[in-house]
């Protein structure tokens, strides 16, 4: 049976029509390039890696990135990913009675032996019931039999699981790439053994770095509920920590999305942890010590990936970019390899005392983003409260680096609401803010620099200094902010966010297990996704609250006393809370630490040997070695999975990357029209992301792509008429530009090869500069519609038949667009009894008739279930519509166009 007439299974019919009516439908489709997929029947376990919030953050976040493959890297495991669906997707599963399912298999969640979600924000609590309430599984771990997955959590959230704990069976704590495969490993000997439920509970729950919070008793402490160990599971349960994080090489062959995601890029782990010491920041105590990676190792990574996954753009990132001891040599290597290619570089988390002139230079020389900075408060005093270990002409020397380098957008990142703020200090914030603007003015001479400052509210969290200091009054937080508006001059733009979102985060982030019942309770009333402004509902949460009898201010307002038992304290962070307790005391007074480091320990916990002594310290520091060969394996063994091919085994110096790039101005350039096809799932792309997808395979496919010129180069494709999102398509083209000749074979097998599925490219044909582009010459589209069951072509060869008695209107921002048929229905033809061929004109000034346009004037409702496939685009030549490959193949002539 040929391609374009066999039937779709009844199963993905009805998928694909959920998936035309829901936004952004490629979150749901999978099949992405690097997609790892296994037969569930060659493994021992399954394992969903779940992400509450939508697909675009998801697949943003780098443990998401490392976990993909450390788990496929096993013989014996099958991870796949699933995230949380937009309520218009979850309202369609339900509507259905479709249970949630991965990407990879489209497996239910309910089938998987292990469910882990990733918490990285209070906020995602309520989307983790409801993608178990989509999966099928019971909500609270207490109602989950022997059938059931076992759901368990990580990230930095868990540091203070209490509120949801109810819900999870485990939660890891720490460092994930020795923990994981040793559960694996003996869930997998349960598993075999058919031990129950409790057994497995029970015997994982040995494992250091897991909790199990059914095994734990409550106490009540002052009106907070405390877990306490009974002897059944170790108490505390201490954090897993690798040392050498070099034994598991970062991954370089990531799934690369079909849409666009939040961190659109190639992203490498430099280090992990932050030595500054910020007091805030929950991240810079629960990842210590300060980790590096072997920048040699990084380095081939990062080239390795680019090669792989297509992309024009990569990240070095860690909490603090500035403080990894190589940056500067590994940028330079890197940008020296990759400018010629208009492949640039961002650095994320920069302390601005870590800019440098070099770095500023290396960072803008392919393509310029905003450049932000955080100096979190606005005054020196409050700066050293948080120990920011920053001061005020760190901060304008970053500022001028920026403007002189070419930026003309800064980003300003504050805090307000921080223990001991006064009005004061919200002011400081804006006159730096105004401060940064005049420089910009000064030194960004004949351009406009402009200044966002951004000012979100101080949250306490677990394993700080502050998890003893209360949040800032919601009212006072809202009297600052307009105090901020208020004072905000022109060529500042001051944004915020909500604090009712910030006052439910505190009370989660300082809550105990008696929260459970109202997240359940708000769940039940409707609450998900409460992290986005257009889904939060206040007051469904207050009722949640009040129904519960449950007085959030307690846990949200008020400072603690330091001896007090913590709900957290189940877990040992391996941060001395003594230690923690002394900070909170110094930042009090004022007092700073230095930024810690092997020669500078503040003896902050029992691991500080190995800052000192151990692995930490041979590990930091370490230098690139520009002449080593790029490696086309990892180093150690480890979850990274290669690329095909390793890059050329020297980086250009400066100067011959410079002259490379000039004299590509000199080269010749060929033009090259591409025809391919777009099917199954991939009909759900949008046009933005299709172009994205093949640009992508065009770069892993090594094809020497002309790129325009200035501060944000592109290459130079130029794309024929859109296509309709949930239309499939035999027949689109592009044009393309390179630098080199290319065989025409060759070149087609190397572009399948790195297309996801669902694209493919049929020709490729040289054509000449002066030919007319496709926006400008394609008249013509022709469709190959199928019909339903008991639905006939009459309707179409009818409304053909009486085309000039009909018309298509159009409404869209209150005006109305009329299309007289004659001028677009150019050719109705029957296949069969369930198909027809309509050929619709493209083109010209104005917009076109759309084709679902079409059908619905022939067909009225049913035409929603029609499916439709676009066949081929004609342009003009002569008098005829012609294939756009330029073949003498006729397809309506004109002149009938004109009769019609």
């Amino acid at each position: 049976m040929p391609p374009d007439t066999e039937p779709i299974r009844d199963e993905e019919t009805a998928f694909r029509e959920i998936l035309s009516g829901v936004q952004k439908p490629t979150r749901y489709i999978g099949g992405e390039r690097n997609e790892i997929v296994k037969d569930h029947r060659s493994v021992d376990l399954t394992f969903a890696l779940a992400f509450p919030d939508v697909y675009e953050i998801g697949m943003s976040h780098l443990g998401f990135r490392i976990l993909y493959p450390l788990l496929n890297a096993r013989e014996d495991v099958a991870a796949e990913r699933v995230f949380c669906p937009w309520p218009d997707m979850a309202d369609a599963l339900r509507r259905h009675h479709r249970p949630l399912a991965t990407l990879e298999t489209s497996t239910p969640l309910a089938t998987m032996d292990v469910v882990g979600f990733s918490l990285q924000y209070e906020m995602t609590f309520t989307n983790v019931l409801e993608m178990l309430d989509l999966a099928g599984i019971p909500l609270r771990a207490s109602q989950r039999g022997d059938g059931d997955p076992l759901v368990v959590a990580g990230g930095p959230v868990v540091f203070n699981c209490e509120p949801i704990a109810d819900f999870l069976d485990f939660v890891f704590v720490g460092d994930a790439e020795e923990l994981l495969p040793e559960f694996l490993d003996k869930l997998k000997d349960l598993k075999r053994a058919r031990a129950p439920r409790a057994n497995r509970l029970c015997e994982l729950a040995q494992i250091p770095g897991i909790y199990a919070p059914s095994l734990y008793q409550l106490e009540d402490d002052g009106g907070i509920v405390i877990p306490v160990g009974d002897g059944r599971a170790p108490y505390p349960v201490k954090r897993r920590i690798v040392y050498d994080i070099d034994r598991f090489p970062f991954p370089d062959r990531i799934v690369v999305p079909h849409g666009e995601i939040v961190h659109d890029r190639v992203s490498i782990e430099l280090m992990r942890g932050c030595p500054v010491g910020c007091r805030f920041c929950q991240a810079g105590y629960i990842y210590r010590p300060t980790r590096e990676r072997d920048p040699n190792q990084v380095r081939d990574t990062v080239i390795r990936s680019v090669r792989s996954t297509g992309y024009d753009q990569f990240s070095l990132a860690s909490l603090n970019t500035g403080e990894y001891g190589a940056v500067q040599p590994l940028l330079l290597d890197l940008m020296n390899r990759f400018e010629p290619e208009s492949v640039s570089v961002s650095l994320s988390s920069m302390h601005a005392s870590t800019m440098t002139e070099e770095l500023a230079r290396e960072v803008r020389r392919v393509r310029k983003s905003g450049f932000t900075i955080a100096p979190e408060a606005g005054t020196q005093r409050l700066r050293n409260v948080i120990n920011k270990n920053l001061n005020e002409d760190q901060i304008l020397n970053a500022c001028r680096l920026a403007f002189e380098a070419g930026w003309d957008l800064i980003k300003l990142y504050f805090m307000i609401g921080l223990p001991t703020e006064t009005d004061a200090d919200v002011d400081g914030l804006v006159d730096l803010a105004h401060e940064i603007h005049a420089l910009g003015r000064r030194t960004a001479k004949g351009r406009r620099p402009e200044v966002t400052l951004s000012a979100s509210s101080f949250v306490p969290k677990a394993v700080t200094p502050f998890q003893w200091v209360g949040q800032d009054r919601l009212d006072n937080l809202y009297r600052k902010q307009g105090r901020i508006s208020a004072r905000v001059r022109r060529g500042v733009r001051f944004k915020h966010h909500e604090c009712d979102t910030t006052f439910l985060e505190g009370v989660f982030s300082r809550g105990d297990r008696r929260l459970s019942a109202v997240i359940e309770r708000a769940f039940r009333l409707g609450a998900r996704f409460d992290g986005w402004a257009e889904h939060f509902n206040r007051d469904l949460w207050q009722r949640a609250f009040r129904e519960e009898g449950i007085d959030p201010d307690r846990y949200a307002y008020g400072d603690w006393a330091t001896d007090r038992r913590l709900p957290w304290d189940v877990l040992d962070s391996l941060v001395n809370k003594k230690w923690l307790a002394l900070e909170l005391k110094r930042a009090l007074v004022e007092g700073t630490l230095s930024i810690c480091g092997p020669t500078d320990c503040h003896g902050c916990a029992p691991f500080a040997k190995e800052c000192v002594k151990g692995v930490v310290k041979e590990t930091t520091g370490r230098p690139l070695d520009s002449g080593l060969t790029i490696l086309a394996t990892p180093a150690a063994p480890g979850p990274g999975l290669p690329a095909r091919a390793a890059d050329a085994p020297r980086a250009l110096t400066a100067e011959e990357g410079a002259s490379l790039k000039a004299s590509l101005g000199e080269l010749p350039r060929y033009r090259y029209r591409v025809r391919f096809e777009k099917t199954g799932r991939l009909q759900f792309l949008g046009h933005l992301d299709l172009t994205r997808a093949m640009l992508r395979a065009f770069r892993r496919a090594r094809i020497a792509l002309v790129y325009s010129q200035g501060f944000n180069p592109k290459p130079r494709v130029q794309f024929g008429p859109a296509l309709a999102v949930g239309i499939e398509s035999r027949g689109e083209y592009l044009d393309l530009w390179s630098f080199t000749r290319l065989d025409e074979p060759a070149v087609v097998d190397a572009i399948n090869e790195a297309l996801p599925r669902g694209l493919s490219v049929s020709a490729l044909r040289e054509i000449g500069s002066d030919t007319p582009g496709l926006s400008e010459s394609v008249r013509a589209a022709r469709y190959l519609a199928r019909l339903p069951q008991g639905v006939s072509t009459s309707a179409a060869l009818a409304t053909f038949s009486a085309r000039a008695a009909h018309a298509v209107s159009r409404q869209k921002n209150g005006k109305s667009t009329t299309f007289a048929l004659p001028d677009w229905l150019l050719d109705v033809a029957e296949v069969d009894a369930s198909s027809f061929r309509m050929t619709l004109g493209v083109g010209g000034e104005g917009a076109s008739v759309r084709p679902d346009e079409v059908l619905s004037l022939m067909f009225g409702d049913v035409s929603k279930h029609i499916r439709l496939v676009r066949e081929d685009l004609a342009l003009l030549h002569g008098d005829q519509l012609v294939n756009p490959m330029l073949a003498d193949v006729a397809l309506v002539p004109v002149a009938e166009r004109a009769a019609g």
